[in-house]
């Protein structure tokens, strides 16, 4: 006897449509009940458990509507109205009762296959999303962070390992992995849980203005110094402070970042007082901090001061099983902040996803996720839906006057696109300019420098790579 994996149930008065049903979804490994009322169906549901469930719109001992919210309140599968008429004003409404479809028999029963195999792939995802975040939770408590990939769950693993000592942290992975997060989730697990978290992009600052930002000033220590100012390591005092970016920082805050960390104790920018303090340090970065330290760019016994504990996160390529997972949760989350119905994927648009590279890991995807909430909400994403650089196609990209134009693109995308290119091109050339200082590129460009910071990340510019390109 076949192992059937898919159970369809059938509920239609109408003989000649239950059989063009069944011929349409006749495959091996898939059993199909038929019932002719909504009472003989609900006789049988919770025993069969449908993976979808078709109703006719039409039947004897209930108005079609109904039963499709009979169905929709007792199980979790989708389903989908049927009707011999082709109605417009059915089809809404069977919608807005919760039908993920309408289709007329017998006209259309050659797509029920097709759609059943999407619905199905929409079930298994959301169904694993469920189970994921069960599992995250019970074991590790991370409910927000989703996984199933071998490298990220050893990560959860020295997280649980590390959290309940003071041990200084290293996280390292590309941008975009998750390194606050993980961070985070040391600190919720830590004795400093009730302490502050505090974070500071390392990258974001000068070398004075980041002195400053760590350790305070005093008033009148330079241009500007109005008054006495606690820094972040006063602010972070009991509990956890974040270094990002940590391989940006200059040799002088290096050396007085070991001295912190060896001392627990520092003198604000233009004082005398010595200040202690009880801080537990988690640092990161995306440098290859033993390449910066064989080039003098990294002081070795800093390194080896902040590698205690090393974590290493892996690029989203690396843990493709994770894809559908983050898509889905993203998906759901970014459509509930926006009062939008989320978008669903189809396969063909999966297969795609899944062979990107994602340079930009799991917060380019969460950022591809709400533009399509935005563009696709309550619709399906297929593959001639995504943008070229997931198909691998460039047959539809030409250059013109220095930019990259893409056919299919409406003209409003197009100029966006040309003006990110404009954006990019010019910052590059003022980083090179300034040598990679970013408080001299922020006011060049006439920007703040959390603004530069944002549009660095954006463009995938880094700060050391001009350092030693300057005109």
């Amino acid at each position: 006897m076949p192992e059937f994996h898919e159970r369809i149930l059938v509920v239609n008065g109408v003989a000649p449509e239950r059989q063009a049903v069944r011929q349409a979804l006749q495959a091996p490994e898939r059993e199909i009940f038929l019932a002719s009322t909504l009472r003989e169906a609900l006789g049988v549901l919770h025993d069969l458990d449908p993976s979808m469930i078709l109703v006719s719109l039409g039947l004897s001992d209930t108005a079609g509507p109904q039963a499709i919210e009979v169905f929709r309140d007792r199980s979790s599968c989708p389903v989908v109205a049927t009707s011999s008429e082709a109605s417009i004003t059915q089809a809404v409404e069977a919608v807005r009762r919760g039908a993920i479809d309408y289709v007329r028999l017998p006209e259309e029963a050659g797509r029920l296959s097709e759609m059943l195999r999407r619905a199905l792939h929409e079930v298994r995802t959301q169904r694993a999303l469920r189970e994921t975040q069960e599992q995250m939770r019970d074991r590790y408590g991370f409910s927000h962070m989703l996984t199933r990939s071998p490298r990220m769950l050893k990560v959860f693993d020295q997280v649980r390992q590390v959290a309940s000592t003071d041990a200084t942290v290293l996280v390292r992975g590309e941008t975009g992995t998750g390194k606050e997060l993980i961070s985070s989730a040391i600190h919720q697990r830590s004795r400093r849980r009730d302490g502050p978290l505090i974070a500071v992009n390392c990258g974001a600052f000068t070398e004075s203005l980041l002195e400053s930002e760590l350790f305070g000033h005093e008033r009148g220590s330079f241009t500007g110094a109005v008054g006495k100012r606690e820094g972040l390591f006063e602010m972070a005092n009991s509990g956890t402070l974040f270094l990002d970016e940590l391989g940006e920082t200059s040799l002088n805050v290096q050396v007085n970042l070991l001295r912190v960390l060896e001392e627990m104790a520092f003198r604000r920018v233009g004082g005398r007082e010595k200040i202690h303090v009880d801080v537990r340090i988690i640092a990161a970065t995306n440098v290859e901090l033993e390449k910066a330290v064989k080039n003098g760019d990294f002081r070795e016994d800093l390194y080896y001061r902040l590698a205690v504990f090393p974590i290493m996160l892996p690029a989203l390529r690396e843990r493709s099983e994770d894809i559908p997972l983050l898509m889905r949760h993203f998906l759901d989350e970014i459509a509930q902040e926006y009062g939008l119905e989320p978008p669903s994927v189809s396969a063909e648009a999966m297969q795609a996803i899944l062979a990107y590279r994602w340079p930009g890991n799991v917060r380019q995807l969460r950022a591809m996720c709400e533009r399509w909430v935005i563009t696709h909400a309550g619709r399906r994403i297929e593959q001639d839906h995504l943008p070229s650089m997931f198909t691998g196609s460039r047959a539809d990209v030409r250059a013109e006057g220095g930019f990259v134009i893409e056919e299919q693109l409406p003209l409003k995308d197009n100029l966006n696109r040309a003006i990110e290119q404009v954006e990019r091109a010019y910052l590059h050339r003022v980083l090179r300019r300034t040598g990679g200082h970013l408080e001299r590129t922020a006011d060049e460009a006439g920007i703040s420098r959390r603004t530069l910071y944002t549009k660095m990340k954006l463009f995938g510019l880094q700060a050391s790579d001009f350092k030693k390109q300057a005109d």
